[in-house]
């Protein structure tokens, strides 16, 4: 089967404009002509070479994605497969990349516009874990977020699910380089906590406006995730922040936060905390008619009981 403009998929989803393509496959934005509502049809053909090993890895994305109902979950419609190419059905999310968002801002986000996209993600990835699956590729590329703010995790691709049958051999690397946790760029079994740590490094590049590890290689980049300290983030990004990015980038996963519920919930409060520092700016502007001046790094103790926290795991305020 040739996949081209106009064709016809299932007798139900056109295929209207390729969006993506590489060697194995490709995207599409679609329409579904009974339900009248734009898709997303992700196509990978199994006559090529190691096409049935993408075509089961294709078959273990739709098994994981199948259950993950959550409005930070792109949704899984349908999976299908004809004439030796399998096809996924998906909710067509018309919305940039937190990557595109990081363009836009090179020298890092304000946190009152990174914590709502950072809070939502973890809830996504909440759900997930709590079904079982791991996501493995948390970075900026496959967070979605829409002019209003609303947030898709996207691509199961690589995700592992406990439920599931192994695809990838033991001991490979599975991941990409500069958001990998330690224990995958070491070809350990990756677990919630491994994605706990990608989100870190996403939430460390949102503030610093850079990622904390280069290299020259993605080798390079993946032996410094395990070996080299992590960076200090700048003085300027707010204290209670900083400790809990650092504390999701802790080497050992035992030292991250307990699941990624424990992350939404704290960066909630560190969210509504400087919410409540600027608007108590904001008040003291318009009664002295000073322009207001940045948010205090140092949490405001006085208003607001600080985030609790051990030398080893943050811990949720009872």
């Amino acid at each position: 089967m040739k996949l081209v403009e106009g064709r016809l998929i299932h007798g139900r989803y056109r295929l209207d404009s390729r969006l993506a393509q590489g060697g194995m496959g490709e995207v599409w934005k679609g329409w579904d002509i009974q339900l009248n509502r734009p898709v997303a049809i992700k196509a990978l053909r199994s006559d090529l070479t190691s096409g049935e090993a993408k075509l089961r890895r294709l078959r273990a994305e739709a098994h994981n994605s199948a259950n993950l109902a959550h409005p930070n979950i792109a949704a899984l419609f349908e999976y299908y497969e004809h004439d030796g190419i399998g096809f996924l059905i998906m909710e067509y999310v018309p919305s940039k990349s937190l990557a595109d968002l990081y363009h836009e801002y090179p020298g890092g986000m304000d946190p009152l516009q990174l914590l709502p996209i950072l809070i939502q993600t973890a809830r996504g990835l909440f759900v997930a874990h709590s079904h079982g699956v791991v996501h493995r590729d948390v970075k900026p590329a496959n967070i979605m977020v829409s002019d209003n703010g609303d947030v898709k995790i996207t691509d199961f691709g690589v995700s592992y699910s406990t439920n599931q049958e192994q695809i990838t051999q033991d001991g490979m690397v599975v991941g990409t380089a500069q958001y990998i946790s330690p224990e995958q760029a070491q070809g350990e079994q990756a677990t919630p906590r491994s994605d706990i740590y990608s989100l870190g490094v996403v939430a460390y590049e949102g503030v610093a406006g850079h990622r904390p590890f280069t290299g020259a290689t993605p080798v390079d980049i993946a032996a410094a995730h395990v070996n080299d300290t992590v960076p200090p983030l700048p003085d300027s990004v707010d204290f209670q922040l900083r400790e809990f990015i650092m504390s999701m980038l802790a080497k050992d996963p035992r030292d991250r936060p307990a699941d990624a519920l424990v992350v939404s919930r704290t960066l909630a409060r560190i969210e509504r905390r400087l919410l409540d520092q600027q608007t108590e700016l904001n008040e003291a502007t318009i009664v002295s008619g000073r322009m207001p001046r940045r948010i205090s790094s140092t949490p405001h103790l006085s208003f607001t009981p600080p985030v609790s926290f051990t030398h080893n795991h943050w811990k949720e305020q009872q």
